[in-house]
């Protein structure tokens, strides 16, 4: 072997021992070769926060200008005009509803104050007969009379005003043409015990009539008077209604007439026929009132004073 060729083979063998380096561009591909993942989670939540301000903003914005359109529409005349007769028809029906309540109360007195004069009645009568009858009865001996002899000491009646006792056969009054001592002795006695209790009976109801009479007085005082406040409400509304309908019908008037089919002639025509309904009803609540109060002036002309 020349030495040339052991020179070539030595060359050789030391390019195959020595390690290749590698280029930039490969060391670079060779690092990259495991890429890091993107993290969606965070991406999608930073979406989602910004799509939530900006549906905030815009809900902000929407409020904001309902807000103000709102004012704009309060300050207008229409809404002044409107929040008006709001408030009207809210005193309207507080007072209609009071009226309604006023009403039933009279009427309830009315009843109450009715019912206690009958009651008065009755009871006038049965003292009335009580005081007369018993006196004339106490003349007389009954066949359930307990006699008590000469001898024993007379003992006053706890009730002298008691009926007598329901026995079969009933007892009977009689007299007898000479009485025994014994005998005129308790008639005298039954009749000044009578007499005396039958004057305390009627003493305590005359005391009970009377306040009975003062409660009666007061009852119908009371129905009066709610009949005069309807009566001055009833005016004063017919007033309110004929106030209401004169500037519509001077607008109604002083307006220019519109043309077949436009649209300024039919609210004009309707509020008129609004005022019109009102003052008939009123008419006819009138009406109606005035039959209520006749009835009630005719059911007190037939109760009896005392």
């Amino acid at each position: 072997m020349s030495t040339d060729e052991a020179a070539q083979n030595g060359r050789q063998t030391e390019l195959e021992e020595t390690p290749k380096v590698p280029t930039e561009p490969a060391a670079m591909a060779a690092g990259n070769k495991k890429r890091p993942r993107l993290d969606l989670n965070a991406a999608a939540g930073n979406r989602e926060r910004k799509r939530g301000k900006s549906m905030f903003g815009i809900l902000v914005g929407t409020l904001n200008k309902a807000k103000i359109e709102d004012k704009e529409r309060n300050a207008s005349e229409a809404a002044k005009k409107r929040q008006l007769i709001e408030q009207r028809l809210q005193a309207k029906l507080r007072k209609e509803t009071d009226s309604v309540r006023r009403a039933e109360e009279a009427k309830k007195d009315k009843t109450i104050a009715n019912r206690r004069e009958e009651e008065l009645q009755l009871k006038d009568s049965i003292y009335k007969l009580r005081r007369t009858r018993l006196p004339i009865l106490s003349n007389f001996l009954s066949t359930s009379d307990v006699i008590p002899s000469t001898d024993s000491t007379p003992t006053p009646s706890e009730n002298p005003l008691a009926p007598v006792p329901r026995t079969h056969p009933p007892p009977l009054y009689y007299l007898p043409a000479i009485l025994l001592p014994s005998q005129e002795a308790f008639i005298a006695q039954r009749k000044a015990e009578v007499r005396e209790a039958a004057e305390k009976e009627w003493d305590l109801f005359r005391e009970e009539r009377t306040t009975g009479i003062d409660e009666i007085a007061q009852l119908r005082q009371r129905v009066a008077e709610e009949e005069a406040r309807r009566k001055t409400e009833r005016a004063a509304d017919k007033e309110d209604a004929v106030m209401d309908a004169e500037p519509q019908l001077e607008g109604a008037a002083s307006a220019p007439t519109p043309s077949l089919g436009g649209p300024s002639a039919l609210p004009t025509t309707r509020e008129v026929d609004m005022d019109v309904d009102d003052e008939a009803g009123t008419k006819q609540a009138d009406q109606e009132k005035k039959e209520d109060s006749a009835s009630m002036q005719a059911d007190d002309d037939d109760a009896v004073e005392y």
